[in-house]
């Protein structure tokens, strides 16, 4: 008599690396005076000068530059106090907002190294990223690894038992499949870090952005 089939649920995961393909570069533009327009007035003549940096490398179609935006200056006044506790005048402050995507990641130091020269002008972060086209061309490959380590786990499971003849009969997003608790984190992450400014001689050296996936498939094996 042939053994009852033995149902085997597992959970598969994938994961891979892969260099950076693109970078956005978020910058802020900070000046403050005892006026408004003392305040005003070098913002916007920074902003005038990181448009200067840009502009040169700017391609919608081809980069290295392909995207970039800035906002209008933003002003704002605050009143300090002394340590004496004594409120003192009028700071004014102008701030302004400046995003850049290059789609060249091997010209972001440079741009890098001259943006932060200039006084007033603070490096935010680095956002690493792949194409959308290579992000899902990639998540589909690492969401095969997972089927595939799906597999792989309950063929050893049933190995394990005497079983053979491993067939699926179930797979699923995490979550998604019938007495499975969802686990796994999120498919993909970017790598990300903060500086307030860059010093001289800043090289940037992003890490491989990872994918992952993971799936939650049943089997009965004979």
């Amino acid at each position: 008599m042939s053994p009852e089939a033995l149902d085997i649920t597992v959970v598969g995961h994938g994961a891979a690396t892969y260099p950076p393909e693109q970078c956005t570069l978020s910058l802020t533009v900070r000046t403050d005076g005892r006026t408004a327009e003392s305040a005003s007035e070098p913002a916007q003549q920074l902003v005038r000068e990181l448009t200067r940096l840009v502009e040169p490398l700017y391609n919608s179609d081809g980069g290295p530059i392909d995207r970039w935006s800035v906002d209008q200056v933003r002003h704002s006044r605050h009143r300090p106090f002394n340590h004496e506790g004594e409120q003192l005048p009028y700071v004014y402050q102008a701030e302004a907002s400046v995003e850049v995507q290059f789609s060249q990641v091997d010209l972001v130091d440079a741009f890098v190294y001259a943006a932060s020269a200039l006084e007033g002008v603070a490096i935010d972060h680095f956002d690493w990223d792949l194409t959308e086209s290579s992000r899902i061309a990639h998540t589909l490959a690492v969401r095969e690894l997972a089927v595939r380590d799906a597999v792989s786990k309950a063929e050893a499971y049933a190995s394990s038992l005497g079983r053979t003849g491993v067939q699926a009969v179930a797979v699923a997003d995490p979550g998604l499949l019938t007495g499975v608790a969802e686990q796994g984190g999120p498919d993909s992450s970017n790598r990300m870090f903060a500086a307030t400014s860059a010093p001289v001689g800043f090289a940037l050296k992003p890490e491989s952005i990872t994918i992952s996936a993971s799936v939650h498939a049943r089997f009965t094996a004979s």
